[in-house]
């Protein structure tokens, strides 16, 4: 179900709910010279989470792998999977921990890049309960200078678009 965020969204899926990576993406679009969009995508490596039966976050952590960064153009993918940007081989992961989940099931939470945590705010765009499924597509406004990936700040923007599909399995 789409939400349109003037009428109340279900309720957030009580329980245990465990990340189908091969079923799940982080995609994201930023801007190159401030104006020329780049779009790209980040292999999803893991995740859990936990929803109290008050609606409430018990737990949320999730990780993307690093090093398959990818936009489509080999060179810019190897700098930025290099130590300028993401510096993957020595921070393979980036790792995304809940801290709240609000009654417009919009998620507060702390995107750790490179060792240095920020906090994020996604919105919640849409969530399909299927059964013992969840599929939930978010978006949420991310600064790199903020995550500490400030390589090329005169040619690219600040301001990175994140887009996830999350499917989720029901655990136990």
């Amino acid at each position: 179900m789409s939400l349109d965020h003037t009428t109340r969204p279900p309720p957030a899926p009580v329980g245990s709910w465990r990340l189908e990576p091969a079923e799940s993406t982080v995609e994201f679009t930023g801007r190159h010279f401030f104006l020329l969009p780049v779009r790209g995508s980040l292999p999803v490596s893991s995740g859990h989470i936990d929803i109290a039966p008050d609606g409430s976050l018990v737990s949320l952590d999730t990780t993307v792998a690093a090093a398959g960064f990818e936009t489509g153009n080999p060179q810019r993918d190897t700098a930025v999977r290099g130590p300028r940007f993401l510096d993957a081989e020595r921070h393979p992961e980036l790792r995304l921990a809940g801290e709240s989940l609000a009654e417009d099931l919009s998620l507060t939470a702390r995107l750790e890049v490179k060792g240095r945590a920020t906090p994020v705010t996604f919105t919640v765009d849409e969530l399909t309960e299927q059964g013992e499924r969840v599929v939930v597509r978010a978006t949420a406004r991310v600064d790199r200078h903020a995550c500490g990936v400030g390589g090329m700040r005169g040619l690219v923007g600040a301001a990175l678009l994140v887009r996830v599909r999350a499917v989720f399995v029901r655990e136990g």
